[in-house]
């Protein structure tokens, strides 16, 4: 036989070997998550100031936030967002992980009666003061004590309200002035329930709502006990 043309077929298996082992299939390799970013106007007229709000990155993630006059590293905290208060206007972007994205600008708002200023309301929450099972003379006028909690940033006003167990109509309403500085309210709510007869247990959960956020959180059922007679 030829050399050559045996060194040929002896070198073509191994070459079929090759390509079988080379990792072209193997899948890319998922892209980093990207967060957003959005520049908030925490007042009105002259006293108007911003915050950076960045939320939805991964957590504790180390970012690079570029704009007016700034170039610095941060880091997000271990919920993937951060705030930076009373930041200059203008265009800014963050860069993580070779990503990079640019961030949300509201207009200016004029000097006089220019754009009202708005809150950014993050959270709602009830917190149960009265404890379930709580003892009580049921033959006589009770309460149970609640704490709402409204958190959030800028300047303003944020209307709520409560219902009553599962009522629809609003039991109780207020508004909650925000400032900057102030990033959330105590919305002690005392709920006064009727005596009972017959050994009944009084039992009552209350729900607060902020409706320009679309935002409620309700208590825990608290059902108190009838004192032995």
């Amino acid at each position: 036989m030829n050399q050559h043309r045996f060194l040929t077929l002896l070198a073509a298996p191994l070459l079929a070997s090759s390509a079988v082992l080379t990792p072209a299939s193997a899948a890319p390799a998922a892209a980093p998550a990207v967060g957003s970013c959005e520049l908030v106007a925490t007042g009105e007229g002259k006293d108007t100031s911003y915050d950076l709000v960045l939320e939805g990155f991964e957590p504790d993630q180390s970012v690079t936030i570029n704009g007016p006059r700034t170039n610095q590293r941060a880091r997000v905290d271990d919920e993937g967002a951060l705030d930076k208060h009373d930041v200059r206007y203008g265009k800014y972007t963050v860069s993580s992980k070779g990503s990079r994205i640019g961030c949300t600008t509201p207009p200016r708002g004029q000097q006089d009666g220019g754009e009202q200023g708005k809150v950014k309301v993050t959270k709602v929450e009830v917190v149960t003061l009265t404890k379930p099972g709580t003892v009580v003379d049921c033959s006589k006028p009770s309460r149970a004590e609640f704490d709402g909690r409204i958190t959030g940033t800028g300047k303003g006003d944020v209307d709520y309200y409560w219902t009553f167990a599962s009522s629809a109509d609003p039991y109780a309403k207020g508004k909650a002035h925000f400032e900057p500085g102030i990033q959330s309210h105590s919305l002690l709510k005392v709920v006064n329930l009727p005596a009972t007869v017959n050994g009944v247990s009084p039992s009552v959960f209350m729900t607060l709502h902020v409706p320009s956020a679309g935002l409620s959180a309700r208590s825990d059922q608290v059902t108190l006990t009838c004192a032995k007679p």
